[in-house]
């Protein structure tokens, strides 16, 4: 193997963006796709690289393309090479106080329609280098999207066991149930909602089940809950709410808008504690990051800690504890995307 790290050495930068493409997403049609190139290019670019190896990268099998023992080393070799090759630039850019580069992140879609993406937006016009690739998910996707290698991080409802992740509190986030029907909100127990309809919408699940597990010491879950309405947007679900298809539980900045108009009503009976959860930043752990992600990230936290933009439902306890240490712990940016952008510097 070490002999495969030395020919490395002398292989063309500019072949690594079609094979980084074809190793993440194992497939070449939608590797040519990835890696801006055509189907035909994207072959000829991996067979020159065996050629050079001397050794095949892929394995077929079925419509998949799998590595080989060579290939996962050369995947590896590629990392290496383009986080020594980022390391070079934030130093250059460090000197003329610039970001630059990619960042990647991933967050449930309930997360956009709070104040801090269009903060995000607004802080990064003053680094017009700075580029961002972001990706609505449910939390489960999102820890698979961080623990894949494929963002540098994400915001996630809940904190698994897992020791290869490393988590951040970034806030406390209310849920409450809301419909149309002010009389309903009124008048209904919790065990009620059974027996009412609901709307559900990507990630509605995990809200559905806090609610209930807050206000029943009941075994049933959200797979009980008679749905009339299913769409794969928040901002769709919160409409069909409104207009009478169902009730919905969200995240209270999603519906305050519909709240203080008179549009939609909560559900206060129940536990008359609010209902709120904290929200984490998930990041693969002891790997070191670039500069430009723990900048977005710092500067996300600065939102809810220096300007008093205190999330809705946020807690004291979860504001004492919102600032970060500037962690050293995490990541680098998609392969692909960065071999694409190291052969850019080469040429």
């Amino acid at each position: 193997m070490l002999d495969l790290v030395k020919k490395a050495r002398f292989l063309d930068p500019k072949l690594f963006a079609a094979f980084a493409a074809a190793a993440e997403v194992q497939n070449f049609t939608i590797a040519a796709r990835v890696a801006h190139m055509t189907q035909s290019g994207v072959s000829q670019h991996i067979a020159r690289l065996e050629a050079q190896i001397e050794r095949p990268l892929f394995k077929r099998v079925g419509k998949q393309v799998l590595l080989t023992e060579t290939g996962r080393a050369l995947l590896s070799y590629i990392r290496e090479h383009v986080a020594e090759l980022d390391t070079f630039f934030e130093r250059i850019n460090e000197a003329n106080d610039a970001l630059s580069g990619l960042v990647s992140y991933a967050m449930p879609p309930s997360c956009l329609l709070s104040g801090h993406f269009s903060e995000l937006l607004a802080k990064r016009i003053a680094h017009p280098r700075l580029r961002l690739q972001v990706t609505l998910a449910p939390s489960a996707e999102v820890l698979e999207l961080v623990m894949q290698d494929r963002i540098d991080f994400g915001f996630v409802t809940f904190r698994p066991n897992q020791a290869s992740l490393h988590f951040q509190s970034f806030c406390d986030e209310e849920y409450m149930l809301v419909s149309a029907d002010r009389e309903l909100m009124n008048r209904m127990e919790p065990r009620d909602l059974f027996d009412e309809s609901i709307v559900g919408y990507p990630g509605a699940d995990v809200y559905y089940n806090m609610w209930l597990r807050h206000h029943l010491n009941d075994s049933r879950d959200c797979q009980s809950l008679l749905r009339t309405g299913e769409i794969n947007s928040i901002e769709g679900a919160i409409k069909m709410v409104v207009g009478g298809l169902g009730a919905g539980v969200f995240p209270r900045h999603c519906v305050q808008p519909e709240l203080d108009n008179g549009k939609l009503w909560e559900y206060r009976g129940g536990n008359r504690n609010q209902l709120t959860n904290t929200i984490y930043v998930a990041r693969v752990a002891e790997v070191t990051q670039s500069r430009r992600v723990q900048q977005v990230i710092d500067w996300f936290f600065e939102m809810t800690h220096l300007t008093g933009d205190e999330p809705p439902g946020a807690t004291s306890e979860a504001r004492s504890r919102r600032r970060p240490s500037r962690a050293s712990d995490v990541r680098k940016s998609s392969v692909a995307e960065r071999a694409a952008g190291l052969s850019r510097r080469r040429r």
